[in-house]
């Protein structure tokens, strides 16, 4: 966790960094649509896999940094799970954001015993409390769509995982 956490710190300060020396001129549009997919590591289980996150952002206003919205994701580490949750997300740059998504997690555990002359398993689903953090660099702009990586942390109490993968968002 020490090594993706760093990774994460590396990234954000060198993105910011370069940020403060990009002009923001354009306008950015009020919806946003967007596709995260990658890599996930499982803290809990030190397990890779890979996940899915979707996301529909609007901003405040016409010139507003903030913006609020909602998010799905599916993940498929040890059993899997799906996370729902809503959120804001800030427009550091034109390129840069920052998400921040609680929401609620439903884990599906698969159990087996075995009992010397039987074996038995069983399913347990949990549903709980989650954050989801993430950072997206816009790397290229064709218009109304925009594609970069994307670093992200999500916690719950059973589950935490940090995604690095591609992020690829339309909007209007």
């Amino acid at each position: 966790m020490k090594k993706f956490l760093s990774v994460f710190l590396i990234i954000f300060l060198s993105t910011i960094s370069l940020q403060a020396q990009e002009h923001h001129g354009h306008h950015h549009a009020r919806n946003e649509i967007g596709l995260s997919g990658g890599a996930i590591y499982s803290f809990d289980h030190s397990s890779w896999g890979g996940g899915l996150h979707f996301h529909y952002y609007r901003t405040f206003g016409d010139h507003s940094k903030w913006s609020f919205g909602a998010m799905a994701e599916q993940v498929w580490v040890d059993g899997g799970h799906t996370t729902l949750g809503a959120g804001i997300k800030y427009q550091i740059s034109d390129r840069f954001s920052v998400g921040v998504l609680p929401g609620i997690t439903f884990l599906k555990h698969d159990e087996h015993e075995d009992h010397g002359d039987h074996s038995h398993s069983h399913s347990e689903n949990k549903t709980q409390f989650s954050m989801h953090f993430e950072l997206v660099y816009d790397l290229f702009h064709w218009e109304k769509f925009h594609l970069g990586p994307v670093v992200d942390f999500s916690w719950s109490k059973d589950d935490s995982h940090g995604m690095i993968g591609v992020h690829a968002a339309f909007t209007f």
